[in-house]
């Protein structure tokens, strides 16, 4: 028992089975699980250093002496040989117990599952692997078959089983001492090889390639392919067609190997050296072709190329049309798959510098963003995308607010309301008026979206403020824009904002030069409306609240203003018209008695001294009547003091009497005007010298005295002096607030004047 532990340990360790790790010098790969056996080895998972997977075979000395040199030789093989049709050689190592040889992750051929486009490409490929075996290494394989054939994740096929491999005319040919031990191979070996002393050629391995199209046609071969097939099935060395022949051949016009598939894959391997108006043709229809093609092969195979030739490839392979058929094949990835082939070179392409690449990222960003984790997208994708927004070019900038809408679901709801609808709102001041409205358009979408997207704090100190600058735009399509989006969000504003701001914002451009943006105007404007009557149905009847403290309060201040100020005003106006009334009446009945009283003493002392009176040409001057002051046509004004005392003045100023003659006195109305915060303290400046108002005489601050009447009183005239611009004092001090009515200033500036 301890012997056969012993053997299994020692088995075990020898293929890496322990502890995942090999313990090979000189090979930094761990050994995993066998997959297939194919002689003399078998072949195993397994992963590099690096976490790369690679196929790992093994060949264990113990078990198989007589193939120890077969297996060594295929190592030495293996190590020299490079070529896209060769099986990748990754690292190997020889111990006393085994052989290690580490390749491009791969498994046998197996042509039950297999896919007619992928066999003629696979022959293709071991057919120039052949060629440069034979024409440039000078080497024969001497073993071409299925089982030296291995096909890698993406289909294609890769040339091995190297045991038998050779120099062309050796003497003593490894293909002649190992053949007797192959398996098989006696039947499926060159005629030649049975004849000693004929050197193998390069038709021995066009024996070996029309046995593996033997086995992969095992009923019917494709037209076309069955004559070439027995061209190299010549016995004849001499006459039979080699692998080199047989490339030339089959892409002939209608040949085997004249596919769509075929033809798309050599233009790709060698894109490089075609000149930029084939790329363009070609790429150009790829597109629509990689439908058609093998989907493993397209995804595994062609993308990965592709990708490589949009970074480094430069502008002249046509990013855009290199771009769409990326996102042709890669659309039906599952998102582990894209997340390894396709997201890396994504980053590293928004990274780049080149504007016709960028260009072309922002032109394919939906597609290419749909297989990516949201972590990458906002770690390392929008930092690099939101560069557009400031870069020089037009049309970046544009490309760049277009994109937005592919990214903004990508990049959350914290980095869409933080930074980027921030972006979009600076792009609404762009230089360029399609910019303007492109970026107008887009915001509009986003506000407009159900879920998760711009909040409503962002739509109403962001957005808003500029929709209200854009309906001022210049640009008509900018405009109507500005109203289209306004109108998508007016159900999101709060109502009174919409009533108070955007309303009286829209309404001019109902009636704007442009027909579309009235129309648009008159659309928002509905749409407001009705957002602004229901929001008018559910507010209640009246916004007052019954608050005991508070109404009484407000009632106090509301009898306050009625009984105080308002009371004032309707009692000086009802004072001022009986002020007026009860002068003119003192005025008629003082010149009446004065008239009266003088007519009858003159006459009784004319008839008693015997003497005529003078005719009434001669003027006969009264002793001791001086002449009566001049009287303005205003009538006198009453004013009604907070001390209900009542004082009749004349319209010119508003004056009292005192011992010492006439003199203005306001005070109570400097009080009345300190209420309302009026400054009204003019007395000194109206009582320093006497002006006249609004054209009419005023009267002098002086004490007025009247003389007895004489016997023949005239009859005083009112004299009014015409208004002209010399009487027009710009001196006098202008009468302000409560003092210009109380004191009855300028027509125009008095209202209780106007009113009489």
């Amino acid at each position: 028992m301890s012997g056969l532990s012993s053997y299994l340990m020692s088995t075990l360790s020898r293929v890496g089975g322990l502890g995942g790790s090999s313990g090979i010098p000189d090979f930094p790969f761990v050994v995993g699980e066998k997959v297939a056996t194919v002689w003399p080895w078998t072949i195993h998972a397994g992963t590099s250093t690096d976490g790369k997977h690679v196929s790992i075979f093994v060949f264990d000395k113990p078990r198989g002496t007589q193939y120890v040199g077969a297996a060594q030789n295929a190592l030495r093989r293996m190590r020299t040989l490079r070529h896209p049709g060769v099986l990748r050689y990754m690292g190997g190592a020889e111990t006393s117990d085994a052989i290690y040889i580490a390749t491009e992750r791969i498994v046998p051929l197996d042509l039950n599952d297999r896919n007619e486009e992928l066999v003629r490409w696979g022959l293709f490929r071991i057919a120039e692997a052949l060629r440069f075996v034979n024409e440039d290494c000078k080497l024969v394989h001497a073993n071409v078959c299925k089982d030296a054939v291995f096909v890698t994740d993406a289909g294609e096929w890769r040339l091995g089983g190297l045991e038998l491999m050779d120099a062309v005319g050796a003497e003593r040919p490894v293909y002649r001492e190992m053949g007797s031990v192959v398996p098989g191979y006696a039947g499926r070996m060159a005629p030649e090889i049975k004849v000693q002393g004929v050197q193998g050629t390069a038709a021995l391995d066009g024996w070996g390639l029309a046995e593996l199209i033997s086995e992969c046609y095992t009923t019917e071969m494709p037209l076309g392919l069955g004559a070439l097939h027995a061209q190299l099935r010549n016995n004849n060395p001499k006459l039979r067609m080699a692998a080199h022949g047989f490339v030339e051949a089959a892409q002939r016009s209608g040949g085997v190997l004249d596919t769509a598939f075929v033809r798309a894959c050599r233009f790709l391997e060698s894109v490089t050296v075609k000149d930029s108006h084939e790329r363009a043709e070609f790429f150009a229809g790829l597109g629509a072709a990689a439908a058609e093609f093998p989907r493993m092969f397209a995804q595994r195979k062609m993308l990965p190329e592709l990708l490589t030739l949009v970074e480094f490839g430069g502008a002249d392979n046509g990013h855009s049309a290199v771009l769409a058929s990326v996102v042709q094949i890669a659309r039906d990835m599952d998102e582990t798959e894209y997340s390894t082939v396709v997201a890396p070179a994504v980053v590293r392409l928004f990274a780049s510098t080149d504007r016709a690449l960028r260009f072309a990222l922002l032109e394919h960003a939906t597609a290419l963003l749909h297989g990516m984790h949201d972590d990458v997208v906002v770690a390392s994708v929008y930092p690099a995308f939101a560069t557009g927004f400031g870069d020089a070019a037009p049309a970046i900038r544009e490309a760049t607010v277009k994109a937005a809408l592919s990214m903004a679901p990508r990049v959350g709801s914290k980095t869409l309301n933080s930074d980027l609808i921030k972006h979009l709102v600076r792009a609404v001041a762009d230089a360029e008026p399609g910019i303007r409205t492109n970026s107008l358009i887009c915001i509009g979408k986003l506000c407009a979206k159900n879920g998760p997207g711009v909040t409503d704090t962002s739509l109403r100190y962001i957005v808003c403020p500029a929709l209200l600058h854009a309906l001022r735009d210049v640009f008509p399509p900018v405009r109507a824009a500005a109203l289209a989006v306004s109108g998508a969000c007016a159900m999101r504003w709060d109502a009174v904002d919409v009533a108070r701001r955007v309303v009286p914002a829209i309404s001019p451009l109902l009636v704007d030069g442009e027909r579309p943006v009235r129309v648009a105007a008159a659309k928002a404007i509905n749409v407001m409306v009705a957002h602004i009557e229901g929001h008018a149905r559910e507010m209640p009847e009246t916004v007052a609240k019954k608050m005991d403290k508070v109404g009484a309060q407000a009632e106090a201040v509301a009898d306050l203003a009625t009984n105080g100020w308002g009371g004032w005003a309707v009692s000086s106006l009802s004072s001022t018209i009986s002020g007026a009334i009860s002068l003119a009446s003192s005025v008629s009945q003082s010149g009446a008695r004065s008239e009266s009283a003088g007519v009858s003493q003159s006459g009784a002392r004319s008839e008693s001294a015997g003497v005529r009176s003078e005719p009434s040409g001669i003027r006969s001057e009264p002793s001791g009547l001086s002449e009566p002051p001049q009287v303005s046509q205003r009538p006198s004004t009453t004013i009604n003091s907070p001390t209900a005392v009542s004082t009749s003045i004349s319209s010119n100023a508003a004056v009292s009497q005192s011992a010492g003659g006439w003199e203005f006195n306001d005070d109570w109305g400097e009080d009345a005007a300190d209420a309302w915060g009026i400054d009204d303290n003019d007395d000194d400046s109206w009582n320093a010298q006497p002006n006249t108002t609004g054209g009419m005489t005023a009267v002098a601050n002086t004490p007025v005295k009247l003389a007895k009447p004489a016997a023949i009183t005239p009859v005083i005239k009112p004299v009014v002096k015409p208004v002209t611009k010399k009487d027009t004092n710009p001196v006098q001090p202008r009468r302000k607030g409560l003092g210009a009515m109380k004191l009855g200033g300028g027509a125009k500036s008095n209202p209780v004047d106007q009113f009489l």
